[in-house]
């Protein structure tokens, strides 16, 4: 018997942010399969498995069609419930062990701040996509982690996308970041992050994305300090910063429920 653990990350109230499933491991990572069934059973975009090591704990990522190298959320909703249950003092460091990255997380009065590697941006051309999605599309970068990222002209229009799963795939965007600056003085930006390619057809917050976003947003704005919020149906928000090469990403997180897996 294994329990689970969902938590609502990037939010302070219930049924808002984004779900993540955390399963905490003794002593090695169940097999794969067995993994990724979990998730579909959790019925959520990400499960994060977490193995506790002298120094460090390791954590693995799935989505419902595959493992990914990084889940912001599901690294915010690990450490959300470490802190929670004591496990790990809050004016202790979390580190995690990613399959690329080494994570490190702390607790502050203000939320969970994630420290997380910068993302490479590398332009491409646009090709026929403002046509073809109805979006004036400004710019686009191919960026770590295989995700494709458009600059659009304006948040309304962000807004009123509305994500077509066979569309975005024949186009190539299937696991694609959109993104705008805000009209708002709450907040810099806006984003939405679209990923049928691993059986989501848009993730309600995400963490890791902001890598990307971080890095572009920080020079266009000319600022190392964002506010950042997703707007999907859910969503979610995000205070950014930018130092030592690396996106320090401060959330908050509310725990759903508990429940056995009978392994």
């Amino acid at each position: 018997m294994a329990t689970i653990y969902q938590v609502d990350a990037f939010t302070d109230a219930l049924f808002k942010g984004n779900p993540a499933g955390v399963m905490l491991l003794e002593s090695e990572f169940l097999k794969e399969e067995l993994m990724q069934n979990i998730v579909k059973e959790m019925n959520v975009s990400e499960v994060a498995f977490v193995l506790p090591r002298e120094n460090h704990f390791d954590i693995r990522f799935f989505t419902p069609k595959a493992e990914v190298p990084l889940c912001g959320h599901a690294t915010l909703s690990a450490a959300h419930i470490l802190y929670e249950l004591n496990l790990v003092p809050k004016s202790d460091s979390i580190l995690f062990q990613a399959p690329n990255d080494q994570l490190e997380i702390n607790f502050t009065d203000d939320g969970y701040q994630m420290k997380f590697p910068e993302y490479v941006l590398d332009p491409i051309p646009t090709s026929n996509w403002s046509e073809a999605l109805g979006l004036q599309v400004k710019e686009a970068f191919e960026v770590t982690n295989d995700w494709t990222m458009l600059v659009v002209d304006s948040e309304e229009e962000l807004a009123n996308f509305k994500p077509d799963a066979r569309l975005l795939q024949s186009l190539g965007l299937g696991q694609s970041i959109f993104t705008a600056k805000s009209n708002s003085e709450e907040r810099d930006i806006v984003c939405r992050c679209v990923v049928p390619n691993l059986g989501i057809l848009e993730d309600p917050v995400t963490g890791s994305a902001h890598c990307a976003l971080g890095v572009y947003w920080s020079k266009v704005l000319d600022k190392n300090e964002l506010k950042s919020e997703q707007i999907s149906e859910r969503k979610g928000q995000l205070k950014l910063e930018l130092k030592n090469k690396s996106v320090y990403i401060l959330g908050k997180a509310k725990t759903v429920f508990k429940a056995e897996f009978y392994l």
